[in-house]
C-alpha cells in the first residue's frame, strides 16, 4: 500500500527540518575517530518538472523520513507528548497553535547533529533543491510559500500545444435573438401607431379637418363661373352638291339638331336646314323614309318634308334655320337665326340656298 498524500504543513515541517539538519554539524561521531564514507554511485539525473506539483512530489521524496507522519494530527500529537513529558524551561506546555508553531521553529533551530546525521543522504530533484535552499529557518508559512514558488519560476516548463479554433457556438442563438427582438420592436411601434391613429382625439382632428377641406372646395368652386359647353351655333356642312335633291339628311341631327332637306319649294329647287325641336312640347321628331314625314314620338304630332305640319297637336311647322354659300363654296348653317312660316319668314333669301 502506498502511503497517504502528506499534507503542506508535513511538507514544511519536513523542509524545516532538513536545512536545520544541514546546518548543525554532526556530533554523533567522535572527532578523533572519523568515520569511513563509502564512495556513493552518483544517482541519474532527474528529469526537468514540468509544474508546480512535480516540484512539491520531489521535494516531498526529499524530506520524507522512514517513519513520517500521516497527517496533522499525527503532527499535534509528537510534539504534545514530548511538551506534556518534559515541559519547557521557560513555563508550561503549549495551549494554543501559535505556542506550537513557536515549538516547532526552536526544535527545528536546536536539533542535534546526530539525528541530521543518521538519516541517509538522498540526492533530491534540481527544483527540489533550489526550493530547499530557498526556504531558511525562522519564516513563516506564508513566506515559505512565497519563496517556493519564486524558487521554481525559473524551471522551464514543456511548450503548450495551440489548439486549432472553435467556431463560437453562441453566435447564432444571438443573432436569432437580435432578430426576434428586432421584430418585437417593430410589432410594438406598429401596435403604436395604430393605437395613436386610433385615438379619438385624431379620429376628431381627422373629421374636423376634412370638413374644413371640402368646404373650401365647394367655396372654390362657387367662385367659379358656371360654363355650359354647346356647339357652335354656325357651322359649315359641306358643297350643295353633297345633298341629292329629293332627300333628307339626317346626318347633323345628333351633333347640331338640324335636318338638311333638298327640295322643290313653290317650283324652285332648294336647299334648307329644319331644326329637329318640335313645335308642340319640344320633343324631337324622327323621319320617316318610307313615309316621307317627320313623326313626333312623344304626342303623334306629324310634318311634311318641307317642315309644315299637318297631324297632331302641333299648333304651327317645324322652324328652319339661317343657312347661306361662303365665299369657299361651303354651305354655312347659322343656328342663332330662326324663321318661321307663319310670319311669312320663309320667303327670306337667308334661310335656304337655291340650287340650279
Amino acid at each position: 500500500m502506498t502511503d497517504p498524500k502528506p499534507s503542506t504543513n508535513d511538507i514544511l515541517s519536513k523542509i524545516r527540518a532538513k536545512n536545520a539538519a544541514a546546518a548543525t554539524p554532526a556530533e554523533s561521531a567522535p572527532a578523533d575517530s572519523p568515520s569511513p564514507v563509502e564512495p556513493q554511485t552518483p544517482a541519474a539525473p532527474a528529469a526537468a518538472p514540468k509544474g508546480t506539483s512535480d516540484i512539491l512530489a520531489a521535494a516531498r521524496a526529499a524530506a520524507k523520513p522512514a517513519d513520517a507522519p500521516k497527517g496533522t494530527a499525527d503532527i499535534l500529537a509528537s510534539i504534545k507528548k514530548p511538551a506534556a513529558a518534559a515541559p519547557a524551561a521557560g513555563g508550561a506546555a503549549p495551549k494554543s497553535p501559535a505556542d506550537i508553531m513557536a515549538a516547532i521553529r526552536a526544535k527545528a533551530g536546536t536539533a542535534p547533529a546526530a539525528e541530521a546525521g543518521a538519516a541517509a543522504p538522498v540526492k533530491a530533484a534540481p527544483a527540489a533543491e533550489k526550493v530547499a535552499a530557498a526556504v531558511t529557518p525562522g519564516m513563516s508559512a506564508a513566506e515559505m510559500i512565497r519563496a517556493a514558488r519564486s524558487a521554481s519560476d525559473g524551471v522551464p516548463t514543456p511548450p503548450k500545444v495551440a489548439l486549432p479554433s472553435k467556431p463560437l457556438a453562441g453566435k447564432a442563438p444571438a443573432v436569432a435573438s437580435k432578430a426576434a427582438a428586432a421584430d418585437v420592436t417593430r410589432r410594438s411601434a406598429l401596435g403604436d401607431v395604430v393605437a395613436l391613429l386610433l385615438s379619438p382625439v385624431v379620429i376628431a382632428w381627422g373629421a374636423f379637418l376634412t370638413s374644413l377641406t371640402a368646404s373650401g372646395l365647394a367655396v372654390a368652386r362657387f367662385m367659379m363661373p358656371n360654363v355650359l359647353v354647346e356647339p357652335p351655333t354656325k357651322f359649315k356642312i359641306g358643297p350643295p352638291n353633297d345633298y341629292a335633291p329629293g332627300t333628307v339628311s339626317t346626318k347633323w341631327q345628333a351633333q347640331f339638331n338640324v335636318w338638311v332637306v333638298n327640295g322643290e319649294v313653290d317650283g324652285a329647287q332648294m336647299i334648307y336646314a329644319l331644326s329637329t325641336v318640335c313645335t308642340h312640347l319640344g320633343c324631337t321628331p324622327n323621319w320617316l323614309e318610307g313615309e316621307q314625314k317627320f313623326k313626333c314620338p312623344c304626342h303623334g304630332s306629324g310634318f311634311y318634308k318641307n317642315g309644315v305640319n299637318f297631324e297632331g297637336p302641333a299648333p304651327r311647322p317645324l322652324e328652319r334655320v339661317g343657312i347661306r354659300l361662303a365665299e369657299d363654296g361651303m354651305l354655312e348653317v347659322d343656328k342663332s337665326v330662326k324663321f318661321q312660316k307663319e310670319l311669312g319668314q320663309w320667303s327670306n333669301p337667308s334661310c335656304f340656298v337655291g340650287v340650279a
